[in-house]
């Protein structure tokens, strides 16, 4: 014969078919069930049946007096209504199971309502949530000033900054003349033999539809794909020679 496997153990299925309520209740109710012995009486269940049948029957939850006397210092509203959150057909089927000490398990039967208990807003929940407000402590506080602190007020627009722009729309409306204009652009090309138009600009401090009248009658527009949209002086201005009039000579 062989021997029993010791870790199998039954199980006590007595309660199998027993529904059973899951209910979610707040903190300070919680609290003061886990300070409670157990084999005190802690709430009462009351039903109320509606007028009508659609409607389901109102469910409240009473704590029982020995319970809130554990904490006679604390302010505990009594009364509460249970609401259901969802039933056993809207969510999956769940069973619950206990084990006492070494016993056997059990099963204590299956999930069929899922509810919230909410306290019932009387004079007495009232009291309770005003002692609850003054318990806690505030986190930001006023202190008193002794001096008088100087308010300044804000500026959009501070001095250094108008004076720049001043600064820069002066010398932008600034124009000069074309010989001026003129010994700008031949300094800038003896630096470089390529310049765009954009460049220019910066460099004279002159309008674009300016310097575009003065190029084309001292620099030729670039059609190389290397230097593409950028303008040179014309041959006879050049202080340079290109490799190609190197070698005609």
């Amino acid at each position: 014969m062989s021997q029993e496997n010791p870790k199998k153990r039954k199980m006590d299925m007595s309660k199998a078919s027993r529904g059973i309520w899951l209910v979610k209740v707040p903190n300070y109710v919680a609290k003061i069930w886990d300070k409670s012995p157990s084999d005190m009486q802690v709430a009462t269940l009351r039903m109320e049946s509606s007028m009508d049948a659609i409607e389901p029957a109102k469910v409240k939850l009473l704590l029982s007096d020995q319970v809130i006397n554990l904490d006679p210092e604390k302010m505990l509203t009594s009364e509460h209504e249970l609401k259901l959150s969802k039933s056993a057909r809207a969510t999956q089927l769940t069973g619950i199971f206990s084990t006492v000490n070494d016993e056997e398990p059990a099963m204590e039967g299956w999930i069929t309502h899922k509810m919230e208990c909410h306290p019932v807003c009387n004079a007495q929940y009232f009291m309770m949530k005003q002692q609850s407000l003054k318990s806690i402590k505030q986190q930001r506080t006023a202190e008193p000033l002794n001096n008088i602190v100087k308010n300044f007020k804000p500026v959009s627009s501070h001095i250094h900054n108008r004076e720049d722009s001043k600064r820069k729309k002066d010398a932008g409306c600034r124009s000069l003349s074309k010989e001026a204009i003129m010994e700008l652009l031949f300094q800038a090309f003896e630096k470089h033999q390529y310049y765009s138009l954009k460049d220019l600009a910066f460099i004279t401090k002159q309008s674009i539809f300016v310097l575009k009248t003065i190029l084309k009658d001292i620099g030729d527009y670039s059609k190389n794909p290397a230097h593409k949209q950028m303008w040179e002086l014309k041959e006879e201005y050049r202080h340079y020679q290109t490799p190609d009039s190197g070698k005609s000579k």
